[in-house]
């Protein structure tokens, strides 16, 4: 048991660590973890189906669990004061399952449909691809989520039988995080677990043998663009190279003036991504780096990615690169006690995969002592030809027929043997009081002090977005968001990303369909260094044509991969449907022809003519001294810089007919949008809309209890708006099988017009209201993210504090005037319907005779 104190905010994290995962099972229990991951929420002998999560909502908290192959966790965010009740809740979840057989049945088809949606995401299909190479044989190469053939045929004698051997209190740890008396949580833990009995089975793991010559598996499948991964076995954490190689894989892959970001994609501009970590399991683990790169032949980046990791053995690991590299495992130590959760996670995490928490303080030695001979020396150790492994992922092609390609292993085979080596506690009772400054500039300055972490988050807000952009400029705040931190007239991009990652900071730009900005964040002590390097990037971008080029390219590879998206394909033609003129039909990425009309000069003139320092407003939360910040912030901007740009008006879309679009890809799932016009920021009756929202989704929302609990039709499904300057959107979403789209659909309009017909209950409503206000406070525990809520307030013309009004807003909500918004919003008049799947028949749901007959786009 470990019970923590944690001031920073009022909110306190509850979890139960088993010590069993997928690597625990045998090959005819694949998938059965984490079966009993969902399992165990639908119900207990004191609470039945749907009570589970909805008692946790009700307390304002979120409860929900993972598997891995090592652990399964159960986990509670409450506000404090619930403490008890989460305990409580907790407790008899993971002591006391029913495992209802009238239950199992249609979770299995949610799972089913889960292992579907895996099977659509061409990252998830590539890693697994190397892990199922990498660990052949052994447990680890299995799926954590299981085979379709396996888990469509477990039976509950079985998943008991799993249950009884491993989920028992000798097997479990219980952590309790947040901010509470240490006494008080200790009483309440022992009170809600102290009568737990059980004895955990003997653990009989199968060894995990070393590879000992090269293995590769090359895919052909469905896909738009290729992925390739590779991976190095490497030692246990706490073996004495641990330490080094995670700072290796940093050095390598991890920021963009890693190597493989610089040598690989910036360079050579051979992938759109490039990626390095290092993947630590109780038995051992990887080395893992990777990419995504555009067309079907991988070897060139193949080669490209083992001459960099060979580099690194040969040359050596410069001293300013190892710095960055410990810099960020610093700041991660630090990031983790900024969460109740995070910190919950991390204490865990010491305590089951090592010999315990005494064990992160001599990590973290270990990391402060290696120096840069220590990288080379492991690289050379553990990154060679025989402990490698390699997957590649590539689009099957129009003739092409999914599976195994052997030619293509074969020379990727080549390849590698031609390039890789041979062988504080402080407690606060409320958060600093919101200081907002009009600077001479003409924008303004919004500081919020809290001191609890040794962090800073910034965020510089301009009006902007897709909102302005039409359909020659589509897509031009996004590009500018790429470029705007790629160089300034001081600095190169390498230069900047290097001074920036150095510190373990970073800094990005960020665009939405209402706005524009950037944001940073970095440990306190590094705020004079930091807060100049966002500025100058705001206000004196270079616009390098290299470097716009290069952007682009990442640009147009995203484009050309969207269609792996399934969600937001599906998001796009319901879009396009909603919108028949506003710009919130345009993709915020644009289109091929407006990206590449984008020249240097045009994206400084647009930035130039709406992103002034006279319209900015900057955010700045975290560890910080606002009367010292604030001279510093007028001294940086200079005098005035042009009156604040007043805000655009845009035509809106006059009301439509109501009407259904669909799209046919050649993938395993349909994916659906319900959806209808919606309001904006400024309505009081969006907090209406998101009582309604939170109604039918979330885990005891009525969609989520319906659809996917009780009929299992769907593993995804979810309701939720989108609000801007302008109307925007309040919409269903679901992915299920084609034959069970008809069905869900009908629940999916039944639901609606429940809530059009008939008054909330008081009980559900509480509950949900308390959920809301409760997540809301959970949301905003990252400086980042308070950043993000008090600039864009104040930008929005919401005001600063508009994030401290939410609570009382979503109180305020009666069930009169949820029933008068839902009558207003769920018109089936109105109704925009979206479905994107395969071989989409003619009727595509159950409202078919009152939408216009699909029409392909």
């Amino acid at each position: 048991m470990l019970v923590a104190p944690l001031r920073a905010a009022p909110v306190a994290a509850l979890q139960v660590w088993f010590n069993v995962g997928s690597a625990d099972e045998r090959p005819p229990e694949a998938g059965i973890a984490h079966v009993l991951e969902h399992m165990l929420f639908k119900g207990t002998a004191r609470r039945g189906v749907g009570e589970i999560p909805r008692e946790i909502e009700g307390a304002g908290g979120d409860i929900n669990a993972w598997t891995s192959h090592d652990h399964t966790c159960f986990h509670v965010v409450v506000p404090s004061r619930e403490l008890d009740v989460g305990l409580d809740v907790l407790a008899d979840t993971v002591q006391n399952a029913a495992l209802d057989p009238a239950e199992l049945v249609p979770e299995l088809k949610v799972i089913r449909e889960e292992i579907r949606q895996r099977e659509d995401s061409p990252s998830r299909m590539a890693s697994q691809a190397l892990f199922s190479r990498a660990f052949s044989g052994h447990p680890y190469g299995r799926p954590v989520i299981g085979y379709d053939r396996v888990v469509r045929g477990l039976q509950r004698p079985a998943i008991l039988r799993f249950l009884r051997r491993w989920y028992v209190p000798e097997n479990a740890l219980v952590v309790v995080v947040g901010d509470f008396e240490p006494a008080e949580a200790l009483a309440l833990v022992r009170r809600r677990f102290g009568r737990w009995r059980g004895s955990r089975a003997e653990r009989h793991e199968p060894p995990l043998s070393q590879p000992r010559a090269l293995r590769v598996q090359a895919l052909r499948e469905r896909v738009s663009e290729s992925q390739l991964v590779l991976g190095w076995h490497i030692p246990r954490i706490e073996h004495p190279d641990g330490a080094a190689l995670d700072l290796l894989a940093i050095a390598l892959g991890q920021g963009e003036s890693s190597r493989l970001h610089l040598g690989v994609l910036r360079h050579k501009q051979l992938v759109s991504e490039v990626y390095a970590y290092s993947a630590s399991m109780r038995q051992g683990g990887l080395l893992v780096t990777g990419a995504a790169l555009p067309g079907d032949d991988p070897a060139p980046a193949l080669g490209a990615l083992l001459d960099e990791v060979r580099r690194a053995a040969d040359e050596g690991i410069r001293a300013d690169e190892l710095d960055k590299a410990r810099a960020v495992l610093e700041s991660e130590t630090v990031y983790h006690k900024e969460t109740a959760q995070g910190f919950a996670n991390k204490l865990a995490m010491f305590e089951t995969l090592t010999s315990g928490l005494d064990f992160e303080s001599e990590y973290l030695r270990r990391v402060a002592a290696v120096a840069p001979a220590a990288l080379s020396e492991v690289a050379r150790r553990y990154l060679d030809i025989q402990r490698l492994t390699l997957a590649a992922l590539v689009p099957a092609g129009r003739p092409g027929k999914p599976g195994r390609d052997a030619a293509l292993e074969k020379r990727l085979a080549a390849v590698a043997r031609a390039h890789a080596a041979p062988p504080r506690r402080a407690r606060t009772t409320a958060p600093d009081p919101l200081s907002v400054h009009r600077l001479a500039s003409g924008g303004q300055l919004v500081v919020l002090r809290d001191p609890s972490v040794p962090l800073v988050a910034m965020r510089a807000a301009w009006l902007g977005g897709s909102r302005l952009e039409d359909a020659r400029t589509a897509g031009i705040n996004h590009f500018l968001s790429t470029v705007i931190t790629k160089g300034t007239r001081q600095r190169s991009a390498e230069s900047l990303a290097r001074e920036v990652e150095g510190m373990a900071g970073a800094l990005d730009g960020s665009s939405g369909r209402n706005s524009f900005g950037l944001r940073g964040e970095l440990l306190s002590r590094h705020l004079d260094r930091g807060l100049p390097l966002l500025i100058e990037c705001a206000l004196e971008p270079a616009f390098d044509p290299v470097e716009v080029d290069k952007e682009r390219k990442l640009i147009l590879d995203d484009l050309a991969a969207r269609d792996d998206d399934l969600t937001g394909v599906t998001f796009r033609v319901f879009g396009e449907a909603l919108w028949q003129r506003h710009p919130y039909r345009l993709d915020p990425l644009g289109t091929p022809e407006s990206i590449r009309a984008m020249t240097p000069r045009r994206l400084a003139a647009y930035h130039q003519r709406h992103f002034g320092k006279g319209a900015m407003t900057l955010a700045v939360v975290g560890d910080v001294d606002p009367e010292r910040l604030l001279p510093r912030v007028e001294a940086l901007l200079g005098g005035a810089g042009g009156a604040s740009i007043p805000r655009p008006v845009v035509a809106r879309d006059p009301p439509g007919p109501a009407r259904r679009v669909a799209r046919e890809l050649d993938k395993q799932q349909a994916h659906l949008v319900v959806g209808f016009p919606g309001t904006t920021l400024d309505d009081p009756d969006r907090f209406a809309i998101e009582v309604l929202t939170t109604l039918l989704s979330g885990q005891s929302g009525r969609l989520f209890l319906d659809v996917r609990d009780r009929r299992g039709l769907a593993y995804r499904v979810s309701a939720f708006s989108m609000e801007g300057l302008d109307p925007g959107y309040v919409a269903v979403y679901l992915s299920t099988t084609p034959q069970n789209l008809a069905e869900a659909e009908a629940a999916v309009w039944s639901h609606l017009e429940r809530l059009r017909t008939e008054r909330v209950e008081p009980d559900e409503l509480l509950r949900t209201k308390r959920y809301l206000v409760g997540s809301h406070d959970i949301s905003l525990q990252r400086k980042s993210a308070l950043a993000a809520s008090i600039a864009f307030g104040a930008c929005y013309g919401l005001g600063a504090d508009e994030h401290r009004r939410y609570g009382a807003a979503v109180e305020a909500v009666s069930s009169e005037r949820l029933l008068a918004v839902a009558r207003r919003i769920f018109d089936p008049a109105r109704a925009v319907v979206a479905v994107v799947g395969p071989r989409l028949g003619r009727k595509t749901g159950s409202r078919e005779a009152a939408l216009p007959r699909a029409a392909r786009v």
